[in-house]
Protein backbone atom coordinates (compact mmCIF):
# COMPACT_ATOMS: atom_id res chain seq x y z
CA UNK A 1 0.00 0.00 0.00
CA UNK A 2 1.20 3.51 -0.85
CA UNK A 3 0.06 6.64 1.03
CA UNK A 4 0.84 9.95 -0.71
CA UNK A 5 -0.03 13.31 0.84
CA UNK A 6 0.02 16.85 -0.53
CA UNK A 7 -0.05 19.40 2.31
CA UNK A 8 -0.38 23.18 2.38
CA UNK A 9 -0.16 25.67 5.24
CA UNK A 10 2.35 26.38 8.01
CA UNK A 11 0.89 26.07 11.54
CA UNK A 12 -2.44 24.84 10.10
CA UNK A 13 -3.87 24.10 6.70
CA UNK A 14 -5.29 21.40 4.46
CA UNK A 15 -4.13 18.35 2.60
CA UNK A 16 -5.14 15.79 0.00
CA UNK A 17 -4.12 12.14 0.42
CA UNK A 18 -4.07 9.39 -2.20
CA UNK A 19 -4.02 5.71 -1.18
CA UNK A 20 -3.11 2.88 -3.59
CA UNK A 21 -3.81 -0.63 -2.28
CA UNK A 22 -2.75 -3.91 -3.91
CA UNK A 23 -4.72 -7.00 -2.86
CA UNK A 24 -2.02 -9.62 -2.19
CA UNK A 25 -4.48 -12.11 -0.67
CA UNK A 26 -7.66 -13.85 -1.72
CA UNK A 27 -10.31 -12.06 -3.82
CA UNK A 28 -12.46 -9.64 -1.83
CA UNK A 29 -16.22 -9.24 -2.11
CA UNK A 30 -16.16 -6.19 0.19
CA UNK A 31 -13.50 -4.25 2.06
CA UNK A 32 -12.90 -1.76 4.84
CA UNK A 33 -9.66 0.18 5.30
CA UNK A 34 -8.93 1.52 8.78
CA UNK A 35 -6.16 3.78 10.08
CA UNK A 36 -5.38 6.22 12.89
CA UNK A 37 -4.50 9.91 12.71
CA UNK A 38 -1.72 10.68 15.22
CA UNK A 39 -2.59 14.38 15.48
CA UNK A 40 -5.54 16.77 14.92
CA UNK A 41 -6.34 15.84 11.32
CA UNK A 42 -9.98 15.82 10.23
CA UNK A 43 -11.39 14.44 6.99
CA UNK A 44 -13.56 16.93 5.09
CA UNK A 45 -14.49 14.66 2.19
CA UNK A 46 -13.25 11.63 0.29
CA UNK A 47 -13.56 9.73 -2.96
CA UNK A 48 -13.84 6.10 -4.15
CA UNK A 49 -14.97 4.99 -0.66
CA UNK A 50 -17.53 5.68 2.05
CA UNK A 51 -15.53 7.67 4.62
CA UNK A 52 -16.19 8.09 8.34
CA UNK A 53 -14.16 9.34 11.29
CA UNK A 54 -14.58 8.87 15.04
CA UNK A 55 -11.98 10.75 17.04
CA UNK A 56 -8.65 9.83 15.50
CA UNK A 57 -9.95 6.57 13.98
CA UNK A 58 -10.85 6.59 10.26
CA UNK A 59 -12.73 3.97 8.25
CA UNK A 60 -13.10 3.81 4.46
CA UNK A 61 -15.61 1.21 3.23
CA UNK A 62 -16.03 0.15 -0.38
CA UNK A 63 -18.56 2.09 -2.47
CA UNK A 64 -21.46 0.18 -3.99
CA UNK A 65 -19.67 -0.04 -7.34
CA UNK A 66 -16.24 -1.05 -5.98
CA UNK A 67 -16.55 -3.96 -3.53
CA UNK A 68 -15.09 -6.80 -5.60
CA UNK A 69 -11.28 -6.79 -5.69
CA UNK A 70 -9.52 -9.71 -7.37
CA UNK A 71 -6.15 -11.06 -6.20
CA UNK A 72 -3.25 -8.93 -7.42
CA UNK A 73 -5.44 -5.95 -8.34
CA UNK A 74 -4.55 -2.43 -7.23
CA UNK A 75 -7.34 0.00 -6.35
CA UNK A 76 -7.25 3.69 -5.49
CA UNK A 77 -9.01 5.95 -3.01
CA UNK A 78 -8.30 9.19 -1.17
CA UNK A 79 -9.59 12.12 0.81
CA UNK A 80 -9.30 15.83 1.59
CA UNK A 81 -8.56 16.95 5.15
CA UNK A 82 -7.49 19.73 7.50
CA UNK A 83 -4.80 19.84 10.18
CA UNK A 84 -3.55 22.09 12.99
CA UNK A 85 -0.09 22.07 14.55
CA UNK A 86 1.36 19.24 12.44
CA UNK A 87 0.31 16.72 9.81
CA UNK A 88 2.18 13.43 10.38
CA UNK A 89 1.03 10.45 8.30
CA UNK A 90 -1.60 8.05 9.67
CA UNK A 91 -0.62 4.81 11.41
CA UNK A 92 -2.10 1.33 11.97
CA UNK A 93 -3.33 0.82 8.40
CA UNK A 94 -5.36 -2.40 8.09
CA UNK A 95 -7.55 -3.86 5.33
CA UNK A 96 -10.40 -6.00 6.69
CA UNK A 97 -8.45 -6.17 9.95
CA UNK A 98 -5.20 -7.38 8.33
CA UNK A 99 -2.24 -4.97 8.88
CA UNK A 100 -0.92 -3.39 5.67
CA UNK A 101 2.67 -2.92 4.57
CA UNK A 102 2.80 0.82 3.91
CA UNK A 103 5.08 2.99 1.80
CA UNK A 104 4.77 6.66 2.80
CA UNK A 105 5.26 9.39 0.18
CA UNK A 106 5.10 12.71 2.11
CA UNK A 107 4.64 16.20 0.74
CA UNK A 108 7.86 17.67 -0.65
CA UNK A 109 9.68 19.83 1.92
CA UNK A 110 9.79 23.43 0.67
CA UNK A 111 13.19 25.04 0.27
CA UNK A 112 14.19 27.50 3.01
CA UNK A 113 13.15 31.05 2.26
CA UNK A 114 13.92 34.35 3.98
CA UNK A 115 10.22 35.19 3.99
CA UNK A 116 7.12 32.99 4.03
CA UNK A 117 5.51 32.14 0.71
CA UNK A 118 2.16 33.76 0.00
CA UNK A 119 -0.90 31.53 0.48
CA UNK A 120 -1.65 29.35 -2.55
CA UNK A 121 -4.76 30.12 -4.54
CA UNK A 122 -7.07 27.11 -4.26
CA UNK A 123 -10.50 25.96 -5.40
CA UNK A 124 -13.01 25.36 -2.59
CA UNK A 125 -16.15 23.22 -3.02
CA UNK A 126 -19.01 22.53 -0.61
CA UNK A 127 -20.28 19.95 0.06
CA UNK A 128 -17.58 17.46 -0.96
CA UNK A 129 -20.22 14.68 -1.01
CA UNK A 130 -23.36 15.38 -3.03
CA UNK A 131 -26.54 13.31 -3.55
CA UNK A 132 -28.28 13.71 -6.93
CA UNK A 133 -31.72 12.21 -7.70
CA UNK A 134 -31.73 9.93 -10.74
CA UNK A 135 -33.14 11.87 -13.68
CA UNK A 136 -32.53 15.16 -11.86
CA UNK A 137 -29.87 17.65 -10.82
CA UNK A 138 -28.20 19.03 -7.71
CA UNK A 139 -25.44 21.58 -7.11
CA UNK A 140 -22.23 22.07 -5.22
CA UNK A 141 -21.02 25.58 -4.35
CA UNK A 142 -17.65 26.65 -5.77
CA UNK A 143 -15.45 29.60 -4.84
CA UNK A 144 -11.76 30.52 -4.64
CA UNK A 145 -9.64 30.75 -1.50
CA UNK A 146 -8.32 34.25 -2.30
CA UNK A 147 -8.44 37.02 -4.89
CA UNK A 148 -6.89 35.97 -8.22
CA UNK A 149 -4.77 38.34 -10.34
CA UNK A 150 -7.13 37.81 -13.29
CA UNK A 151 -10.07 35.74 -14.46
CA UNK A 152 -10.04 32.06 -13.47
CA UNK A 153 -12.08 29.38 -15.26
CA UNK A 154 -12.83 26.28 -13.18
CA UNK A 155 -13.70 23.09 -15.06
CA UNK A 156 -14.90 19.79 -13.58
CA UNK A 157 -14.45 16.29 -14.99
CA UNK A 158 -15.43 12.82 -13.80
CA UNK A 159 -12.32 10.76 -12.98
CA UNK A 160 -13.87 7.60 -11.50
CA UNK A 161 -17.22 5.86 -11.28
CA UNK A 162 -20.71 6.02 -12.74
CA UNK A 163 -20.88 7.53 -16.23
CA UNK A 164 -24.53 8.53 -15.63
CA UNK A 165 -23.23 11.42 -13.51
CA UNK A 166 -21.87 14.57 -15.17
CA UNK A 167 -20.96 18.09 -14.01
CA UNK A 168 -20.79 21.44 -15.77
CA UNK A 169 -20.55 23.86 -17.40
CA UNK A 170 -17.24 25.58 -16.41
CA UNK A 171 -17.44 28.52 -14.00
CA UNK A 172 -15.63 31.86 -14.36
CA UNK A 173 -14.32 33.78 -11.34
CA UNK A 174 -12.97 37.33 -11.51
CA UNK A 175 -10.99 39.48 -9.05
CA UNK A 176 -14.37 40.97 -8.05
CA UNK A 177 -16.48 37.82 -7.47
CA UNK A 178 -13.84 35.24 -6.39
CA UNK A 179 -15.38 34.83 -2.90
CA UNK A 180 -19.03 34.60 -4.07
CA UNK A 181 -20.03 30.90 -4.25
CA UNK A 182 -21.25 29.81 -7.68
CA UNK A 183 -23.43 26.70 -8.19
CA UNK A 184 -21.95 23.88 -10.25
CA UNK A 185 -24.72 21.65 -11.59
CA UNK A 186 -24.43 17.86 -11.39
CA UNK A 187 -26.83 15.79 -13.52
CA UNK A 188 -27.79 12.13 -12.98
CA UNK A 189 -29.16 10.50 -16.13
CA UNK A 190 -31.99 7.97 -16.01
CA UNK A 191 -30.83 4.34 -16.20
CA UNK A 192 -32.30 0.83 -16.03
CA UNK A 193 -30.48 -0.48 -12.96
CA UNK A 194 -31.74 -0.44 -9.38
CA UNK A 195 -28.58 0.61 -7.53
CA UNK A 196 -27.14 3.93 -6.47
CA UNK A 197 -24.23 5.15 -8.57
CA UNK A 198 -21.15 7.01 -7.35
CA UNK A 199 -18.61 9.12 -9.24
CA UNK A 200 -15.57 11.17 -8.26
CA UNK A 201 -15.01 14.55 -9.92
CA UNK A 202 -11.85 16.62 -10.31
CA UNK A 203 -12.31 20.42 -10.35
CA UNK A 204 -9.31 22.45 -11.46
CA UNK A 205 -8.17 25.51 -13.43
CA UNK A 206 -5.31 25.96 -15.89
CA UNK A 207 -4.97 29.57 -14.68
CA UNK A 208 -3.87 28.43 -11.20
CA UNK A 209 -0.26 27.30 -10.96
CA UNK A 210 0.68 24.35 -8.78
CA UNK A 211 -1.72 21.72 -7.41
CA UNK A 212 -5.14 23.35 -7.46
CA UNK A 213 -7.35 20.29 -8.00
CA UNK A 214 -10.25 19.60 -5.62
CA UNK A 215 -11.63 16.03 -5.63
CA UNK A 216 -15.25 15.44 -4.59
CA UNK A 217 -17.96 12.76 -4.84
CA UNK A 218 -21.49 12.67 -6.21
CA UNK A 219 -23.98 9.84 -5.53
CA UNK A 220 -26.89 9.03 -7.85
CA UNK A 221 -29.96 8.28 -5.73
CA UNK A 222 -31.66 5.54 -7.76
CA UNK A 223 -35.44 5.73 -8.35
CA UNK A 224 -36.07 2.21 -9.75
Amino acid sequence: MTYTSHTWGTSSGGFTAFIDITNTGDPLSGWALTFTFPSTQRITGGFSAQWSQSGQQVTARNPAWGGSISSGRTFNLGFNGTWTGSNPPPTDFALNGVPCTVKLVPSPTPSPSPSPSPPRLRILISPSDLTVPEGGTASVQVRLSQRPPGNVIVGSARVYGDTDLSAGPPLTFTPDNWDVPQPLTVTAAEDDDAVNGLATFDSRSSQITGSSAFLWDAVEQDND
